[in-house]
């Protein structure tokens, strides 16, 4: 993408959107209490914005509205009791512990619940000191941050009420950025040049980010009754330009072939830049489509992609004329003719007011789409074991806290010892290799925001421009530091270092030397802690991911056998199966990923997993293929042979989810009974070769998931 489309991008971004509000909320109660005298006041209620801001992530009006006031309430009765402790060392340390602990334990209710968590570990740690008391007592103190976090939640609930579609659109075009990214290194794939060993992880990489995006849309789509029962043209124009935009993503990921070969056999010849052309050119058509969506701007079609279509229908049949066998590049001309038919509808959506079209609705059966939340209090005592993931972090958050929280009493007289124990709630994380990254992030970001914020103080001396250059960072921050951790920390060192030295008249470079310091030392304990204590390695719930992907896939293979088979499927449990199978191979990958940071000791079975990871890819996207070559041909029935096999390989797959002790079935289909319509005769042409080729590849994988499954099992 051109760097004025990134820029033009960012700026009807979520992220700024979502920094933009959060600095106006911070502003405003300390610029209207100055006007009175009051400033510290108003100081203290931005504190009550900053908190109630961090569990405030893109989600549905209503889930939104409960964490805010959730939250709030969280805010007012931990703040209360942190300020009536400050003066008793030990019952601090001992309600930190609790607050800690219990905190902690929310994660098992999801990310949300995670977030409204750490808004309460950090309203407790924020308030552990005198210096902002300002003469009021413990309940006054209380309110004066929660009416910040109030404020904070009504500007937020109000700008979602009168823009009712706008997180949703943004989201959309976050998710059709990454696709368009997604179809770009496919594109790659055909640049003979490039390295195809390196594009594969990228490839799967990006299928993590794909898949994330899209999770997220989904919420704020089906979990939203008022966006999927509006009747309006823009509210249904997201719904089905989602649909359309996942059915293209399904395309363009079945489209596996050996490029090796391919790339071998045709290297020097003009159709391999055709088809990296036209991706790429589908990629840059999705990238604007994305910015008007942004901008809430009508597309106009840019680029005719009918006329990429037709130059690589002429060379496929120059390459007929010189003798060359061109099936595959036929069948890469109908998948890059159905996606340039995705495109085409996605444009039609963005500007049309009726939707009329044949397809099938998609928001019919919308509710089996909504994301399944369980918060009873069940869910969280069953967590209450050791074997859980949730309980071993919680533990090891709350030891690590209180040997930071004595290490205060050794450090220098300071207000900001709390930095210390700040740190290592944001930097651990339940995984050991997610807590490295995020711990360099920090170290790395606060560095750097140390350097800028020295380099401005020392070289402007003009008050106003520094505190215009406290909002400008202050902005920034709030804009990246949710999506990238190392640039918004940088500039919330910045940022910090002049709103310090400005209010409080302190010296930037004592300010610098104890944020590192605090750094440093929170980083190294969380970094250790997750290394020896209570440890939670990937290994550990490999198993069951490894488990609910093989069934994920059973069930996918099983929806396309039966649809093959002419066999009466609902659409709607075919797409669940669809997103499941993505979902679950994402699953993989970020398990792979986060696996080979962690110490080589622990990755014994990384080659093992590496290759499951990579025939997982493959193997969706040779059943995807197989639905699309039969899709293609209507008449096409399959042979009793080709039958066979496609049922071997779901034994196969039923015989390796077996390999897991206890085990529990939960496909949908143990026991396969289908109508078959057999066609004993064999055929020789072109699309049953391929068909037999993507069946016999789909059960060669089978047998290799069976013999890598046993192999990790085995494993130590």
């Amino acid at each position: 993408m051109k760097l004025q489309n990134k820029l033009q991008n960012f700026l009807y971004s979520e992220a700024l959107s979502d920094g933009v509000k959060t600095s106006f909320c911070i502003l405003i109660p300390p610029m209207v209490c100055s006007y009175f005298g009051l400033l510290y006041l108003g100081v203290s209620m931005s504190l009550g914005v900053i908190l109630v801001h961090i569990p405030d992530i893109p989600g549905t009006f209503r889930e939104r509205r409960n964490t805010l006031f959730i939250t709030c309430l969280l805010i007012f009765f931990i703040t209360a009791v942190t300020k009536s402790l400050n003066m008793l060392p030990i019952m601090m340390g001992i309600a930190l512990c609790l607050v800690c602990f219990l905190m902690s334990m929310l994660a098992v209710f999801g990310q949300r619940a995670s977030s409204v968590g750490q808004a309460a570990m950090m309203a407790m740690v924020l308030n552990m000191n005198t210096f902002r008391d300002l003469g009021f007592n413990p309940i006054e103190y209380a309110l004066i941050i929660t009416s910040g976090a109030l404020w904070y939640t009504t500007v937020s609930l109000l700008i979602s009420k009168f823009r009712p579609y706008r997180m949703a659109q943004q989201m959309l075009s976050e998710c059709m950025l990454q696709v368009a990214d997604y179809v770009r290194i496919k594109a790659s794939f055909y640049d003979v040049d490039s390295d195809l060993d390196e594009k594969i992880n990228l490839l799967l990489q990006k299928q993590v980010d794909v898949n994330d995006k899209q999770n997220l849309v989904r919420e704020l789509i089906y979990a939203d009754k008022k966006l999927v029962k509006d009747t309006t043209s823009i509210g249904r124009s997201i719904v089905f330009i989602f649909s359309d935009m996942n059915d293209l993503f399904e395309i363009v990921s079945s489209s596996h072939y050996d490029m090796v070969k391919m790339r071998k056999d045709y290297h020097d010849q003009k159709i391999m830049k055709i088809i990296y052309k036209a991706l790429n050119r589908i990629a840059n058509e999705l990238d604007y489509i994305a910015y008007c969506i942004n901008a809430n701007k009508l597309p106009k079609e840019r680029i005719n992609l009918d006329k990429e279509l037709e130059k690589l229908s002429n060379e496929i049949d120059e390459l007929q004329k010189a003798g060359h066998n061109i099936y595959v590049f036929s069948r890469i001309y109908v998948n890059l003719k159905n996606v340039v038919s995705k495109v085409k509808y996605i444009y039609r959506f963005t500007r049309s007011t009726e939707f009329n079209e044949n397809k099938k609705n998609p928001l019919d059966h919308y509710e089996q789409f909504r994301p399944n939340q369980d918060f009873r209090l069940r869910k969280l005592l069953d967590n209450i074991t050791l074997k859980s993931t949730h309980m071993r972090h919680a533990l090891r958050l709350t030891v690590v806290v209180l040997i930071g929280y004595l290490i205060t009493f050794t450090l220098p007289t300071s207000t900001h010892t709390y930095w210390l124990i700040m740190t290592i709630i944001v930097i651990m994380k339940p995984g050991f290799s997610v807590t490295k990254k995020r711990n360099f992030q920090r170290i790395e970001g606060t560095i750097l925001g140390g350097i800028i914020g020295v380099l401005i103080i020392i070289l402007i001396d003009n008050e106003l421009i520094l505190y215009i250059l406290m909002i400008v960072l202050m902005l920034l921050n709030y804009t990246f530091i949710r999506h990238k951790y190392v640039i918004g920390t940088m500039f919330l060192t910045s940022y910090l270092m002049l709103s310090f030295s400005l209010i409080s008249g302190l010296n930037s470079i004592l300010i610098i030397q104890e944020r590192l310091m605090d750094t440093f030392i929170g980083g190294f304990l969380a970094f250790l802690s997750s290394y020896v204590i209570l440890p939670n390695w990937e290994s550990a719930n490999l198993h069951q991911n490894i488990r609910s992907n093989l069934i994920a896939n059973y069930n996918f293979l099983y929806y396309i056998y039966a649809r093959l088979l002419k066999n009466e499927v609902n659409e709607t449990d075919y797409k669940l199966a669809r997103k499941e199978v993505f979902i679950r191979m994402a699953e993989i990958t970020s398990t792979f990923q986060r696996m080979i940071s962690e110490p080589k000791g622990k990755q014994v079975i990384v080659k093992d997993l590496n290759q499951f990871t990579i025939l997982n890819h493959m193997f969706t996207s040779y059943a995807t293929g197989i639905k699309s070559i039969l899709k293609q041909n209507h008449g096409y029935e399959l042979t009793e042979d080709q039958i066979k096999i496609i049922r071997k390989t779901l034994a196969q797959i039923l015989q390796t989810i077996r390999l897991f002790e206890p085990y529990n079935n939960q496909l949908k289909y143990s026991q396969i009974e289908i109508n078959i319509p057999l066609v004993e005769e064999m055929k020789t042409d072109q699309e049953s070769q391929a068909v037999n080729d993507l069946i016999e590849n789909m059960y060669d994988i089978s047998n290799d998931y069976h013999r890598i499954t046993k192999r990790i099992l085995a494993a130590k």
